[in-house]
């Protein structure tokens, strides 16, 4: 029952990731049995989306990188094309600052 109920926790957590991108992103450290491949590609897209505002840019694309790294891992489809988004933008930050 509590493992459902935990289960059930982590994919409103995801749905609400992806329904509002600009709000709140999952950045707490949750159990490894509770992350699927899909949690973390939205957790990804979540900061991905933050990463647009300009004074939050390098640490969303940071976490960015780091789900998308956890989705790979979890053998998600999807997570390279995150890692490779999140590699161009950061590399456009790293220009604008130069």
């Amino acid at each position: 029952m509590i493992k459902q109920l935990l289960t059930a926790t982590a994919v409103l957590v995801a749905v609400t990731v992806q329904a509002e991108p600009h709000d709140n992103c999952i950045t707490s450290e949750l159990e490894d049995r509770l992350i699927t491949a899909d949690l973390a590609v939205a957790a990804g897209n979540c900061h991905l989306g933050r990463a647009s505002d300009e004074s939050q840019a390098v640490s969303a694309l940071e976490y960015a990188h780091s789900w998308f790294l956890q989705a790979q891992t979890l053998g998600s489809n999807q997570a390279r094309r995150g890692l490779d988004l999140v590699e161009q933008k950061l590399a456009q930050v790293g220009q604008a600052h130069d």
